[in-house]
């Protein structure tokens, strides 16, 4: 080998500070957008499972009123749902405390409109936070 070619050599042999800056930005970047597209999706899926928890819940009081009789003087209640596990809705008083395990609360109020019709409203909160998710759903009871 010639000195011409050692030389040239030498100056080839590793990596520069440049090089390495640059490789290191390339796969900052890249761990920076699958760690954002992971937490987008885990947001997106939590978020979901809420929104369907919350409407099912809804459609379950509002099959609870439609299939109860009419009553002339109804109370309003509260019923808590588990989204983590499998245990059965628990009615409890008007805002009353869920048990422990409870992540939504349906609020079912009801007022008379005129004589022998009534409307009644279901409104979701999360618990124990108590936010309110949506709006109120309300449906009229008529006596016959």
């Amino acid at each position: 080998m010639t000195s011409h070619q050692q030389r040239r050599h030498r100056m080839q042999a590793g990596t520069t500070l440049v090089e390495l800056l640059v490789s290191t930005t390339i796969i900052g970047l890249a761990v920076l957008l699958l760690v954002g597209a992971f937490s987008s999706g885990l947001l997106d899926a939590t978020l979901s499972k809420r929104n369907t928890a919350v409407n099912a819940a809804i459609e379950y009081e509002l099959e609870k009123v439609g299939a109860a009789r009419y009553s002339p003087s109804p109370t309003p209640y509260s019923e808590c749902f588990a989204v983590d596990n499998n245990s059965w809705p628990t009615q409890v008083g008007f805002t009353g405390e869920c048990p422990s395990g409870a992540s939504l609360r349906a609020d079912v109020t009801v007022s008379d409109v005129e004589v022998g019709v009534q409307v009644w409203t279901v409104q979701v909160t999360t618990y124990p936070a108590l936010a309110r998710v949506g709006t109120p759903v309300s449906v009229y009871k008529v006596d016959r």
